[in-house]
């Protein structure tokens, strides 16, 4: 599976992106760390199989970079995981995409 990762981070990796490369056959095929709007272009342009979200750290940029992203014919079939979100947050994005727990998204990945 052709991964792309949105994870707000200003460091060069995050957990959940080399928890992502770590796993074959599933392939990072792009990431973005710092800005959503970049995240909406690059996932139009790499047509990923999933999209995977770790939006504990900023909830509200997660939910509306998913948004767009879902909302975009393009990229609207595209499976988006969203990781690490509290209770309340993933009631907030449940009619986006999927939300798990860390662990869950790790078994997702093994299986």
């Amino acid at each position: 599976m052709k991964l792309f990762v949105i994870d707000w981070s200003k460091d060069a990796t995050t957990p959940l992106l080399d928890l992502c490369k770590q796993h074959p056959p599933h392939k990072v095929i792009g990431f973005e760390l710092l800005d959503g709007t970049e995240a909406y272009r690059k996932t139009g342009i790499l047509k990923p199989d999933a999209i995977v979200v770790n939006y504990a750290a900023k909830p509200s940029h997660g939910k509306q970079t998913a948004d767009s992203i879902h909302k975009r014919k393009l990229t609207a079939t595209i499976p988006i995981y969203f990781i690490n979100g509290n209770e309340e947050d993933n009631e907030l994005v449940s009619n986006i995409g999927i939300c798990l727990s860390e662990e869950e998204f790790r078994d997702l990945l093994e299986s």
